[in-house]
């Protein structure tokens, strides 16, 4: 007797695919969807801090291209930086000198930049003023003893507050040609 062969597949083996499909099916979708999550918590974080590291990035390069001329002021909860010379400039300039206030008006976060100037400003003196953030909670700028590294921080209201440091700031000015100015000697009396 010859036996016949199967041409299709019984009602327990079509159950039995249909079940294992769709448990692999609900697995993939549940990857899918801690991928999305995953992607969407992304998505905001990035959203977030992009608001507040354009500013900070503006800092940072203001302050790895400076000399050795930085001052910080306090002024109450708010510090002001005040950069004599910079060869990070927005606007074309070969050395700047840039000033980095909080304005009292909104707490508003200010980068002015120019050639020689004073604040308050005057008519005659030619600056750009560049309006960097508003609601500005803290924005604080620390020096180390020895001078040659600034931690910055900067918060927005209803923001997490940013920092960085800026290391090996030169502690002697730099010469157009790249050398160090040898400081000047102070006359012997005798």
């Amino acid at each position: 007797m010859i036996k016949q062969q199967q041409k299709g597949f019984t009602l327990i083996e079509v159950l039995i695919s249909i079940t294992l499909l769709s448990l692999v099916l609900m697995a993939l979708y549940k990857s899918a969807d801690i991928l999305r999550n995953s992607n969407l918590h992304l998505f905001k974080h990035l959203e977030k801090s992009s608001n507040t590291l354009k500013g900070s990035r503006t800092l940072y390069m203001d302050l790895t291209h400076a000399d050795h001329n930085i001052t910080v002021l306090t002024e109450d909860k708010l510090h002001r930086l005040i950069i004599e010379n910079t060869t990070h400039s927005l606007y074309g300039q070969g050395a700047a000198k840039v000033t980095w206030l909080v304005a009292k008006e909104n707490n508003t976060l200010l980068r002015i930049e120019g050639g020689n100037y004073t604040i308050p400003l005057r008519g005659e003196q030619r600056v750009e003023v560049d309006e960097v953030a508003k609601d500005i909670e803290m924005f604080k700028i620390y020096k180390s003893k020895k001078r040659d590294k600034i931690l910055a921080i900067i918060q927005i209201k209803g923001q997490e507050a940013q920092t960085f440091m800026v290391q090996n700031i030169p502690l002697r000015p730099v010469d157009t040609n790249g050398t160090k100015k040898k400081k000047p000697t102070k006359p012997q009396i005798k």
